[in-house]
């Protein structure tokens, strides 16, 4: 609830969306120019609560931090009336940053308006409860960067004609305004629709923001100050009973509060920065304040229940940043990996990871060995008689990688018209079919392609000079140059595009809900941030 002890009452959030539109478009793996990796140790199967973080973080050393919450203001924290459970953007917000912090939370309950004297005296670690920054709260406590921009905007019955904007209301004295003390809502109405007067008696106060809402329903009053999530949610869970009108009236920041003094401060805010530049707090917008209906179905609730069936699945990990094991961890982690947990997480399932070479992975899962494959598989007609795809989860295109400073050729005609150059793949690659047919004569037996056991050792082989070129999607070849600076770059344009796609077992009956998994992700911005994550803010050199 919107709560604000400033005179500049903040309603909730106009989110302004940039969705990254660009991540998407970003070209990903071709087919799984990936080598064996049967060496390489997979990730345990934690289990769909696990996230893997790959950002230069504190390291909290699984910290519990204690953390009230009121659970009264839809979307941020409220209890969901289908499943019982307290949930809201506020909550995944904080799960996110302690997988990125490694830490816990012992989530606790409280009052709005005890909340910020009992974080100030140190009886919970911070607060949450769409709070607005303000000078007079920032001498009781201390802030976090602000994580989301709050706009307050007036919500009233669906076909109220007699205002639409503040003046108007102000200037008719028989209208009501609905409030709770000492909140945003509260203040915007006394300041920025009325005289000023905090006992002015066209304001009526209630104990919480619900029974206001349920008084304006009701009849009762006659506006309620809100944000704009908020308000979409009330209007949501009352179709054709409310509406909001006119334009914002007043626009602030969000924050966490700490005790004064906290060193969980500066750990949270860059886990904050960080959600912010992989598009983290993007998805979370679109799912809770576009997509989430806490009165109804949505497409969460519409996704099928796997009730903990465990999959098992087939990994190499060797093409970055799909999978691969990181070096500074020692772990397997990858854009697949993410998307995986975060798939079981959304349909109830875990998965029991298995490592598989690249080129006995499609024979072993069209036999069963595994229930399904992932390596950056380009979906072909030949292989989709083999095995059963997914939906495609990312388009991929092929780029040439070079040595840096590469001035023999920048398009495909050069390279070929050059018969000392060589071209590194691995057989049966999407790599290998673009220099057999997008470069060369079609020739799969052509000399000049050098074949390798798996990809990392074709472009070792480039940068060794024993090759002049490797076939890489933009995604992996920018891991690869990365992972070298100053010694490998990409020229000239895409040669091919191409999809992504998991693989199953012929008739398995979890394409039906793994492809539902993946249209919700791609619905609420999900794939977009896993784009961003390991296409564009992971560095495999650091």
């Amino acid at each position: 609830m919107l709560q604000t002890m400033s005179r500049r009452a903040l309603a909730l959030l106009v989110v302004s969306f940039a969705l990254l539109l660009t991540a998407c478009a970003m070209p990903a793996a071709p087919t799984t120019d990936a080598g064996d990796g049967a060496d390489a140790a997979p990730m345990a199967a934690e289990g769909p609560g696990t996230a893997q973080v790959v950002y230069d973080l504190p390291d909290l050393a699984g910290r519990t931090i204690v953390a009230a919450m009121a659970n009264d203001y839809t979307p941020f924290q409220f209890v969901d009336p289908a499943s019982g459970e307290a949930v809201g953007w506020e909550y995944d917000a904080m799960y996110e940053i302690c997988r990125r912090l490694n830490c816990t939370i012992d989530w606790q309950t409280s009052a709005w308006e005890t909340m910020i004297p009992a974080v100030a005296e140190g009886q919970f670690d911070m607060g949450m409860d769409g709070i607005t920054i303000t000078e007079e709260r920032a001498q009781q406590v201390d802030f976090s960067d602000p994580y989301i921009n709050s706009q307050q905007f007036m919500l009233v019955r669906a076909g109220e004609d007699r205002f639409a904007a503040p003046e108007d209301f102000a200037a008719d004295e028989a209208l009501l305004v609905g409030a709770q003390a000492g909140t945003t809502g509260f203040y915007t109405a006394v300041y920025d629709i009325l005289d000023g007067d905090e006992a002015n008696p066209r304001i009526k106060l209630f104990d919480n923001f619900g029974a206001s809402v349920q008084a304006l329903l009701n009849g009762d009053v006659d506006l309620v100050l809100v944000d704009a999530a908020s308000g979409r949610g009330y209007i949501g869970a009352n179709p054709d009973a409310l509406e909001i009108v006119g334009d914002a009236l007043t626009s602030e920041e969000f924050g966490f509060i700490f005790t004064p003094g906290s060193d969980l401060v500066d750990p949270v805010n860059a886990a904050i920065a960080s959600m912010q530049a992989d598009g983290y707090l993007e998805y979370l917008n679109t799912k809770w304040f576009f997509l989430t209906d806490p009165n109804g179905e949505d497409v969460y609730d519409a996704l099928p229940d796997l009730a903990g069936r465990t999959i098992v699945a087939a990994m190499a990990n060797d093409y970055t940043p799909f999978q691969f094991v990181d070096p500074a961890s020692g772990e397997a982690v990858g854009w697949e990996y993410d998307a995986m947990y975060e798939i079981c997480r959304r349909l109830n399932c875990t998965i029991d990871w298995q490592t598989s070479a690249w080129e006995t992975m499609i024979p072993a899962v069209a036999e069963g060995q595994f229930d399904m494959g992932m390596d950056g598989i380009t979906i072909t007609e030949e292989r989709a008689q083999q095995v059963d795809f997914s939906a495609p989860y990312i388009n991929s295109q092929q780029f040439m990688l070079v040595r840096a400073g590469e001035d023999r050729f920048a398009a495909p005609e050069d390279f070929a018209a050059d018969e000392a150059l060589l071209v590194g793949a691995q057989a049966g690659t999407t790599g290998f079919y673009t220099a057999v047919y997008d470069i060369l004569d079609g020739d799969e037996a052509n000399p000049r392609i050098k074949l390798f056991d798996n990809f990392g050792a074709s472009v070792q082989a480039l940068l060794n000079g024993d090759v002049d070129l490797v076939l890489v999607d933009a995604a992996s070849g920018r891991g690869y140059i990365g992972a070298n600076p100053n010694a490998l770059e990409i020229v000239g344009d895409a040669l091919t595009s191409e999809e992504f796609g998991f693989i199953f077992t012929p008739g398995s009956d979890l394409v039906d809900p793994v492809n539902a998994a993946i249209d919700s992700l791609t619905q609420d911005g999900y794939l977009e941030y896993l784009n961003t994550k390991w296409f564009f803010e992971y560095d495999p050199s650091s």
